[in-house]
């Protein structure tokens, strides 16, 4: 793991195959982190410079509670930091983006907004009609009284955060200790109760689930075919507004196709990737 200053603050980040011909950018989902990649990031490398990256509230990026401009916990803040480690690391290479869960809402906004800065797009599971609470809630939680209630209260995420991640897997023996681990690892940092605070009362306002349709770069959509997070139909409903997508359902896997089926999920990336 390494860390780079963007934005004002210091990102973690893991990469494979710095010479690769293309850049393809790796965004997590909810309550992961680099770790989340892991099993597959190797072989990705075969196609190009793989970089995969923490996202402000979780992993090992830096947590900041002051800042001047956007937000970084917001998701205005997110897609500011996706652009910034494109420019950073782009090189004027091609770019391939693939987001899973709430880090495939990210990349699919960014494609919507910068079709011209990316060149492919891969959605795996994204929560897009499965999108977290409403702007009015994030902003009631951003009433004063309610910080030092709500980061003593956000403690017991822990517990929360283990259902969700077992949830996440279809096939239970694959939810190893070490899985485990490397899942909670971040919390080691006592800091952590305080992004993922700040991550939930930030604004998550964002227009891309209207403007789908606009989406004119090549589309792979991708779920697991037991996913219990983000459902299967709502994984179609996606789909189904991006002209020209290509789909797959990933057997004998649930939220995290990529952990769970590694080798299959590598096997129908590979065939895309080469054929564009």
């Amino acid at each position: 793991m390494s860390k780079i200053l963007l934005r004002g603050y210091e990102v973690n980040f893991i990469e494979r195959n710095p010479r690769g011909r293309k850049l393809i950018v790796l965004l997590h989902g909810f309550g992961a982190s680099t770790y989340s990649w892991l099993s597959v990031i190797d072989d990705l490398a075969e196609h190009g410079h793989v970089v995969a990256y923490d996202r402000p509230g979780f992993g090992f990026t830096d947590r900041p509670t002051e800042w001047s401009g956007t937000n970084p916990y917001s998701f205005a803040g997110q897609v500011e930091l996706l652009e910034a480690v494109i420019t950073h690391f782009g090189e004027g290479r091609e770019v391939v983006l693939i987001g899973h869960s709430a880090g495939g809402q990210i990349a699919a906004h960014f494609a919507v907004h910068n079709p011209q800065k990316i060149s492919a797009l891969i959605l795996e599971s994204p929560a897009i009609f499965a999108a977290g609470p409403p702007d009015f809630l994030t902003a009631a939680l951003r009433f004063k009284p309610l910080q030092n209630l709500g980061i003593r209260l956000i403690g017991g995420f822990a517990k929360i955060g283990h259902k969700i991640l077992e949830d996440s897997f279809w096939d239970k023996t694959k939810l190893t200790e070490a899985v485990i681990r490397g899942y909670e690892r971040p919390m080691d940092n006592p800091d952590w109760k305080i992004g993922l605070w700040e991550f939930l009362k930030a604004s998550k306002s964002t227009d891309v689930q209207r403007r789908l349709g606009e989406i004119s770069i090549p589309t792979f959509v991708i779920t697991g075919q037991h996913d219990a997070i983000v459902k299967v139909e709502q994984t179609m409903k996606v789909a189904e507004r991006i002209p020209g997508h290509r789909i797959y359902l990933v057997p004998q896997a649930g939220h995290l196709a990529h952990e769970e089926q590694p080798r299959d999920f590598i096997r129908v990336l590979t065939n895309w990737l080469n054929g564009l």
